[in-house]
């Protein structure tokens, strides 16, 4: 299988790579996400944000910082970008953790982690989202464009019958610059109640 993005998020994002410097940021009360989608994270007041898709089955609010753009979410760049998820799933399977975590932005995750062009650098570790169960995933992504490593946390609600995530991520270079800051945008990761 040759070297290629390995899932286009949810099949959503035409995206590019970006170069520029890799800075630091701090995390302030800049919110992503709103009522609509039902989840948000706290990001730091000079990232953007922006509405990405809204179709009711799937919607996802794109953040990134200073030098990165809505084009290049989710790309081994040297900026943090990110996206907070809803998706209503077709199938009781999809509310499974261990199907969530690994389908909530890349599609076919699973298969890149078994064909190693994906690799788990940390968890799963289990953890808790506005008191649902959850997943926190930390692996790198191999792209046409360079190594991606991202951090995502997936929660499910079943009796919404909907799924949740915040995914992160950028170069590794830029990630471990920026990982207390990522961190930091992850803990604050909420659902509405």
């Amino acid at each position: 299988m040759p070297r290629r993005v390995v899932a286009s998020v949810a099949s959503a994002l035409a995206v590019a790579t970006l170069l520029g410097a890799c800075g630091k940021v701090s995390v302030d009360s800049t919110y992503v996400g709103n009522a609509d989608l039902g989840a948000y994270v706290k990001a730091p007041g000079d990232y953007r944000t922006e509405v990405v898709q809204t179709q009711p089955e799937f919607t996802m609010h794109g953040f990134w910082a200073p030098g990165g753009s809505k084009s290049t979410l989710l790309e081994p760049s040297s900026s943090v970008t990110g996206v907070v998820i809803r998706r209503l799933p077709t199938t009781e399977e999809q509310t499974d953790l261990d199907y969530l975590g690994r389908t909530v932005a890349f599609t076919d995750l699973e298969q890149a982690l078994a064909d190693g062009y994906a690799v788990l650098s940390e968890g799963p570790t289990y953890t808790r989202v506005s008191a649902l169960a959850g997943e926190k995933l930390v692996y790198d992504l191999q792209t046409d464009s360079g190594t991606l490593r991202v951090v995502q946390v997936s929660v499910a609600d079943r009796t919404k019958g909907e799924v949740y995530g915040v995914v992160i991520g950028c170069s590794v270079v830029c990630f471990t610059a920026n990982r207390a800051t990522i961190d930091n945008i992850v803990k604050d990761f909420r659902l509405n109640s």
